[in-house]
């Protein structure tokens, strides 16, 4: 039980970036803005209303495909648990006082420490109709959390151990645990848009029903035998499928667009395998983002703001984020894209975002993305888009 309660304390303690629930490289170098500006064609997993909000001379798009990875290493702790297997090894093989130093210095190193990875990819096939556009959207993302509960009884016997009132044994395994969660989850939707008319202004709307399956796993091992590829091993995975759906809306009015997007309209809590007597809770909520967008010839400038707070593993510090972008646009050929991302809790890093766009006769796209921020965190993204 004890360890439980431990295990549930390093999740509360880990920040990181916020799982992203799709990668745009032009949404994620513009501040993860796109609730009111993303492209009709990759539209759907943000906001299903802009599905209908398509030119006169644009047609059929595929996006094949978009894969993105956000990832947060403060304390460099995966090259802490290295470090530990190597003075671990080298302790046993010597038994001394400089190798018991050694080794419990590296475990004071990771007493406490985290490491989060989110990782997405996406495909979309989007067929704009003045009646009802179409957009077929396979998506997924995973996020995993890694983080550490040292042993104060491994320090004692290291302590011990190297000022010589404790006798080495080689056959004692430390009890220090590394712990690893992850959520993967798989949306596979047809978002359905269409424009109407109020009061001379073009209103989209817009709606997602999706078959949604999640995979939780639930890993953890003594520091000196964790693995990162036993993450997913199967043993570890609890699965569970249902059905759930995304809405949304887009007004233009006075030369600007607004918009709102409704994310995972119903709330699931799924559990991990029961593993050790550890069970972590994953959970999914509603989402709510607002948005306003400009966009000119050559300019385009956009803001969104998430209403409520983004739920993930239950005890995790949970985020709501604010993101403002711009993208210059030269010719239809180019585009440069910057924004800021910020937390509004303050729990999670706030990300400096960049990248830039080719669209060579507007046919081919390729959007490449990068974000830097606190806790040391990096994320990179790839976008390829095609239109007919």
């Amino acid at each position: 039980m004890k360890k439980c309660v431990v295990a549930l304390a390093v999740l509360a303690s880990i920040s990181g970036p916020a799982m992203a629930q799709s990668f745009d490289a032009r949404s994620d170098a513009m501040g993860g803005v796109g609730v009111a500006s993303a492209h009709y064609g990759s539209a759907a997993p943000v906001n299903p209303a802009l599905v209908a909000k398509y030119g006169a001379d644009d047609d059929f798009s595929v996006v094949l495909p978009s894969v993105g990875a956000q990832v947060s290493d403060k304390d460099k702790l995966i090259d802490g648990i290295d470090a530990i297997k190597d003075s671990y090894d080298a302790f046993r093989a010597a038994g001394d006082s400089a190798s018991a130093d050694k080794l419990r210095t590296d475990l004071q190193a990771v007493d406490g420490k985290t490491a989060t990875a989110n990782v997405g990819v996406n495909a979309q096939i989007v067929i704009p109709n003045q009646l009802v556009s179409v957009g077929f959207m396979a998506n997924g993302y995973a996020s995993a959390l890694v983080g550490t509960d040292v042993a104060q009884s491994d320090l004692d016997y290291l302590e011990g151990v190297g000022n010589g009132s404790i006798i080495a044994d080689p056959s004692r395994v430390l009890d220090s645990q590394a712990v690893g969660v992850v959520a993967l989850v798989q949306d596979y939707g047809i978002a359905m848009a269409h424009k109407f008319d109020v009061q001379g202004m073009p209103l989209y709307v817009g709606v997602t029903p999706k078959a949604q399956k999640v995979d939780t796993y639930n890993y953890s091992a003594t520091v000196t035998d964790y693995d990162r590829s036993d993450l997913r091993d199967d043993k570890y995975r609890n699965s569970s499928s249902g059905f759930n759906a995304d809405f949304g809306l887009a007004l233009d009015a006075g030369g600007m667009t607004y918009g709102l997007a409704v994310r995972d309209l119903v709330s699931r809590d799924i559990q991990t395998k029961d593993v050790g007597g550890k069970v972590y809770t994953y959970q999914i909520a509603p989402i709510a983002t607002v948005a306003a967008a400009y966009r000119g010839e050559w300019l385009t400038a956009a803001v969104d703001l998430d209403v409520n707070k983004t739920k993930g593993w239950e005890g995790q510090k949970q985020s709501q984020y604010a993101g403002v972008g711009v993208e210059f646009d030269a010719a239809r050929w180019a585009q440069l894209r910057a924004g800021v991302r910020a937390d509004l809790t303050g729990d999670q890093p706030d990300l400096f975002t960049a990248g830039f766009g080719l669209s060579p006769w507007d046919v081919f796209h390729l959007d490449l993305a990068g974000q830097i921020g606190s806790d040391k965190a990096v994320g990179a993204m790839v976008t390829m888009r095609y239109t007919f």
